[in-house]
Order: structure tokens, then C-alpha cells, then sequence
């Protein structure tokens, strides 16, 4: 399998884990999960989601090294979450 349609399938395979704990978080926390997200921000204890998030955005700096657009992505409705935590760094 070529690197690049490796490197696809990661962002693939990243996207949902995130995508899959978001989920889990908002059924968990239901109407507090806005709370206890800017909890999780403000404290320093580790945040499964924020791992599967940096997960994602390592996924796609390997897609784009590996001769990839990010424009390509089907990354959906996280788009502009991901390509701004890319355009920061």
C-alpha cells in the first residue's frame, strides 16, 4: 500500500476515534458538557478526546508529508477545527 493511501487511511481511522469519544462525552455530560469541556481545558489532568484530537492533527501533517493536500480530507464538520489547530502551530 502506497504511503500516502497509508497515511489517508489514518485520518481516517483518527477522524472517527475523535469524532466517536466527542460523542461519548456530549451523551455522558449532556447539558454540562460545554462545563465541564472548559473544565477539562483549565485543568491539567489528560482529556481522551484532546488525545484523539492531537491524533488526528498528527494524521494529517503524515497525510500532507507524505505528498497529500488536506483539502482532499473528508474531514466534514471538523474541518475548520483541524485546519486551525494546523495553521497555529
Amino acid at each position: 500500500m502506497p504511503a500516502l493511501d497509508r497515511a489517508r487511511l489514518e485520518v481516517d481511522e483518527a477522524l472517527k476515534a475523535y469524532e466517536a469519544c466527542v460523542e461519548r462525552e456530549e451523551a455522558e455530560y449532556r447539558e454540562e458538557y460545554e462545563r465541564v469541556t472548559f473544565m477539562e481545558y483549565e485543568a491539567p489532568a489528560p482529556d481522551p478526546c484532546a488525545e484523539a484530537f492531537l491524533r488526528l492533527l498528527r494524521a494529517v501533517r503524515a497525510y500532507e508529508a507524505a505528498g497529500g493536500r488536506r483539502e482532499d480530507l473528508p474531514l466534514g464538520a471538523r474541518r475548520d477545527q483541524v485546519y486551525e489547530a494546523l495553521d497555529r502551530e
